[in-house]
């Protein structure tokens, strides 16, 4: 399933920069058909007979709509039944006014890095094709919730939700969103629109990132050659020094449209922001009335200190800690990749971190003294026999002494 509607708030909107810059030539106008049929279902139905089974061919379209899902701001999504398959599946075509050679290049470009990048917390594409309404492609539906809607309800406290999403089990959705972003780096593509809004949530606490139509190749600017691909040269897309994606979770350099200097710490700006509004359910930034001030406090403005989350929004500070580092202004002194944030992270769930502040002494000694009962389970047990035994005969001689001394 796609993207929810794009939200036009100023903690919400997407931005992009569909037109060309005045020094770029324009592109060439697409060779294509203006229309194409796409063939109906091919595979045959079977129906019993008197004389037996028969089979009959099927007089419907492959993909027939029963809803529209959403849309963003090039695109829209609809659920389809596959007549072939017999499943649900979301159809994502661009709008009909956006059929121009620079945002089919686009739409081409996110295909083919979405074909690329198969696992299990990104959904995957099942076909493409073009229509008499222009070209579209075929992605797992993904039944549930979007994260952006996890939050809202976590944050009205409603009661179903707050015992499906305990903080261990948020800490756990976390940790499979960053497992996704850690492959898709992996494979050399930065995601760059990482937001609640774009994460789903399945039934069985499956997690998937979606939209991937902002998403630029490691070591480029993340501009578009003729064949939609993401080279250094280009002739199409976004202008360097404009801001592209969310602002309400790009990192500084994003909101400073400095596109050649964004890379994997980016996204990990972004996961850290997503992270501290599933856990504190507030956003990282003060709320702002214009667009240019939501930039200007990505850029400038510092979010709440460790201790301070850990204390006001009950952020466990283990998490904290990782929320403040992955949030600096700095890129040099965020995590330097997605795989050390998500170590850091598996390591907090296990009681394995690091001690930044009393509170996270204490969880680490009781991390430590759990896997030793785990290990050893016979000398904890003595262990603690004998340490409540001490404890009693301490207790005991105090009495007497008090009773007479």
């Amino acid at each position: 399933m796609g993207p929810p509607d794009s939200r036009d708030e100023s903690l919400g909107v997407t931005l992009t920069v569909p037109s060309l810059s005045p020094q770029t030539p324009a592109p060439p106008r697409s060779s294509l058909p203006p229309t194409a049929t796409r063939s109906g279902a091919v595979l045959p139905r079977s129906v019993a007979t008197e004389e037996g089974l028969q089979l009959v061919e099927h007089a419907r379209p492959r993909y027939e709509m029963l809803k529209r899902l959403g849309e963003g701001a090039f695109g829209e999504v609809e659920l389809c039944v596959d007549n072939d398959i017999d499943r649900r599946v979301a159809l994502k075509r661009l709008k009909p006014d956006m059929q121009d050679p620079d945002t089919i290049a686009r739409f081409t470009s996110e295909i083919q890095t979405v074909g690329q990048l198969e696992h299990p917390g990104i959904v995957p594409v099942h076909d493409v094709g073009l229509d008499e309404r222009g070209f579209f492609f075929v992605m797992k539906f993904v039944e549930g919730d979007t994260l952006e809607h996890v939050i809202d309800r976590l944050r009205a406290k409603d009661p179903n939700f707050l015992s499906r999403f305990s903080v261990e089990v948020r800490v756990e959705m976390f940790l499979q969103l960053c497992r996704a972003v850690q492959f898709s780096h992996s494979k050399g593509w930065i995601h760059r629109d990482i937001k609640p809004a774009n994460v789903m949530v399945g039934p069985f606490g499956e997690v998937m990132l979606m939209d991937w139509g902002l998403a630029k190749k490691v070591g480029t600017d993340g501009r578009l050659d003729a064949s939609g691909a993401n080279p250094a040269a280009t002739a199409y897309g976004t202008m360097l020094g404009h801001a592209i994606g969310t602002p309400a979770y790009m990192s500084p350099e994003q909101a400073r449209g400095e596109h050649d200097k964004t890379d994997a710490r980016s996204d990990v700006y972004s996961l850290c922001a997503v992270f501290y509004e599933l856990m504190g359910l507030k956003h990282y930034l003060s709320r702002k009335d214009t667009l240019e001030e939501l930039l200007e406090a990505v850029k400038t403005e510092q979010p709440m200190g460790a201790l301070s989350m850990h204390h006001k929004l009950e952020i466990p500070p283990e998490y904290a800690w990782i929320i403040a580092r992955g949030l600096d202004k700095d890129p040099d002194r965020r995590f330097q990749s997605v795989a050390a944030l998500a170590q850091r992270v598996q390591a907090a769930m296990e009681g394995r971190g690091p001690v930044q502040c009393p509170c996270t002494g204490m969880k680490r000694v009781g991390g430590a003294w759990s896997r030793f009962i785990d290990r050893q389970p016979n000398l904890a047990v003595t262990g603690a026999v004998l340490f409540s035994a001490a404890a009693l005969f301490g207790v005991a001689s105090a009495v007497l002494l008090a009773v007479h001394g």
